[in-house]
């Protein structure tokens, strides 16, 4: 199936939503899963976020410090935990995975723009906005991929949706630490705290 055949329902939803599907209640600071995420070259620290929640947007401004002050670099998986959570990341991976796995800060703040603020009723529109933001960043539309970008992008969707399925992250923006420690951001008050605790998490099992 071609991909713009898939894409045109996807992108005509008017607002992707919340940031969560059935939230964890729990005031833990990390969770530790039973059996750890089995996928090839996971980074040390992931953060799982969607572009459909404000919290992760926000969330981008922190990342350089909480960086600097864990001394890691966070790799990023987009959740497909939701049917609005693959749509957003459908538009993530198409963008991604024509920029080498290092997007811009300002093709990012395009992408989650778009998707909270952008869209309309309208597919057709919805085509044409999100097109122009791709060419605007020297990017191939996700309506005009190859079928080699196609492939390219669909394996980074199984690769998301296989973080989201074994990690049950159900509440973004989090992190998850040596694949097996799942963060709970909304339990701490800071990036210097949250860094603490990745530190924390990245140094438990030597």
């Amino acid at each position: 199936m071609k991909l713009t055949r898939l894409l045109l329902p996807l992108f005509a939803a008017l607002a992707l939503t919340a940031c969560s599907e059935n939230a964890p209640s729990n005031s833990d600071k990390y969770t530790t899963l039973e059996t750890p995420v089995q996928i090839e070259n996971l980074p040390v620290v992931t953060e799982v976020f969607s572009l459909s929640c404000g919290h992760c947007r926000s969330m981008e401004d922190a990342i350089p410090a909480i960086e600097a002050a864990a001394g890691v670099n966070i790799g990023k998986a987009h959740v497909t935990f939701n049917e609005s959570a693959t749509f957003s990341a459908l538009i993530y991976y198409a963008a991604i995975s024509q920029s080498d796995g290092k997007p811009s800060k300002a093709l990012v703040e395009a992408l989650f723009k778009y998707v909270q603020e952008q869209q309309t009723d309208d597919a057709e529109q919805n085509k044409v906005i999100l097109s122009q933001i791709f060419e605007q960043f020297g990017l191939t539309s996700p309506y005009a991929l190859s079928e080699a970008q196609q492939a390219k992008l669909f394996a980074a969707i199984e690769r998301a949706d296989q973080i989201t399925t074994e990690s049950g992250i159900v509440s973004v923006p989090t992190f998850l630490v040596n694949g097996k420690y799942v963060v709970n951001t909304s339990a701490h008050n800071s990036a210097d705290e949250l860094a603490v605790t990745l530190k924390m998490l990245m140094n438990k099992d030597k």
